[in-house]
């Protein structure tokens, strides 16, 4: 996941109230007037016309065509993440990819405890296993070679193993995006969650399918999505993870953008026709579709648990199954949708010493401690196809 000073997610940037009804009052025909002039320009500027293509995109397009160790190593850089801060660095030697966390990408605010972080790094260890699997290699996996404290995260050693298995998950990579839009009212059918699909040793799923279970959730999910961004260094953190221009999103290629907010098409192009928005305007559109839109359609919630979610090897592990999770979802047609608010503010809490009022009701919910939840998501039928994420390239993350 350009080095940042504080940082996908969440605020989960769009348009705001005040725009919004800017773009109500605008026709069709006044948003194709403003596609020229000064509106053009700022078109332009924004990547209205070039969503999800050129280099910050390539490798979602060249994955399925690459081979040998480039194709593991993309994987990995494909790998679902917090924030999209890609807190990863590769080494390669010959069929042995180590694996090292960046702390420049670290999110002390938003992720106090790190689990997000090293989750993150545990989704692209997982990815890579999955890639090299289906290609026909097995892998052998070292966390933590050098100790829990080092930064050295994973050590993957492949060699040949004709099973080929994860196929279909590996098809799933290219193609697995965290869908922030609305989702339809149908139920979802769990029973393609299959045991294989689910197992890394040391993490487990808990789902949340009761109605009653499922609104207090989202209760839970509005409030702290509030106080959030009603904690100023807290979502001063978050906002600069967001990419608001084409010329941010080429120069970092990383972070949240507006095509990946799960607005509709005509919403988005016009979005990127008014000037960019401030941190308040983006915070109170998050709380508003966290309420509206994300609570309100999620079909099922999902919780990653653990024996302990400070435990380093714990929360690699979790995020291992996270990376399954999520490219099961997509197999299926579903769409996921991260949403950690409960436990970044339980983190946050803990850590500036302030009153917890998150632990007890997330461990009530879960029916077991809070210690134990460690990430979380949400999943359903998606009205609309998620948008891509900008990734950075292979020089930019393999290292000597």
């Amino acid at each position: 996941m350009a080095t940042n000073t504080v940082t996908d997610e969440y605020p989960e940037i769009s348009l705001t109230r005040r725009d919004g009804l800017k773009l109500a009052a605008l026709g069709i025909g006044s948003v194709a007037t403003l596609g020229v002039g000064v509106g053009g320009l700022r078109a332009v500027t924004n990547g209205a016309f070039s969503a999800g293509s050129g280099d910050p995109y390539d490798l979602w397009h060249d994955w399925s065509t690459m081979s040998g160790i480039e194709r593991v190593v993309a994987a990995g850089v494909l790998a679902c993440n917090p924030h999209n801060t890609q807190p990863w660095r590769m080494v390669v030697h010959g069929d042995t990819i180590d694996v090292h966390s960046d702390p420049s990408r670290r999110m002390p605010l938003n992720d106090a405890s790190g689990r997000e972080h090293f989750a993150g790094l545990g989704c692209a260890v997982e990815n890579m296993v999955i890639a090299a699997r289906a290609a026909g290699s097995a892998s052998q996996v070292t966390l933590f070679p050098d100790g829990p404290l080092s930064d050295h995260v994973a050590r993957i050693a492949l060699k040949k193993d004709r099973t080929g298995q994860d196929r279909d998950l590996a098809a799933a990579i290219p193609h697995r995006h965290t869908n922030r839009g609305p989702y339809t009212s149908a139920p979802v059918d769990l029973s393609g969650f299959t045991e294989q699909s689910s197992r890394v040793h040391g993490a487990s799923v808990l789902w949340i399918t009761d109605e009653q279970a499922r609104q207090r959730l989202g209760r839970l999910y509005v409030e702290a999505t509030e106080a959030i961004t009603a904690d100023t260094a807290q979502s001063t953190e978050a906002f600069t993870w967001f990419r608001s221009s084409r010329d941010s999103i080429d120069k970092h290629r990383d972070g949240l953008t507006l095509d990946g907010q799960g607005l509709s098409g005509l919403t988005v192009f016009a979005a990127k026709l008014l000037p960019a928005q401030s941190r308040k305007d983006g915070d109170d559109y998050w709380v508003k579709a966290t309420r509206e839109v994300h609570t309100a359609t999620a079909a099922a919630y999902g919780v990653i648990t653990v024996d302990d979610v400070t435990d380093r090897t714990a929360q690699v592990n979790g995020g291992r199954l996270l990376t399954r999770m999520h490219l099961t979802a997509t197999t299926l047609g579903l769409g996921l949708h991260h949403m950690n608010q409960i436990t970044e503010r339980i983190d946050r809490d803990t850590t500036a010493g302030h009153p917890d009022v998150f632990s007890a009701r997330w461990a009530a919910l879960l029916g077991r401690p809070a210690s134990t939840g460690l990430l979380s998501f949400r999943i359903g039928h998606p009205e609309r196809t998620p948008g891509l994420s900008p990734r950075r390239s292979l020089d930019a993350v393999i290292t000597s």
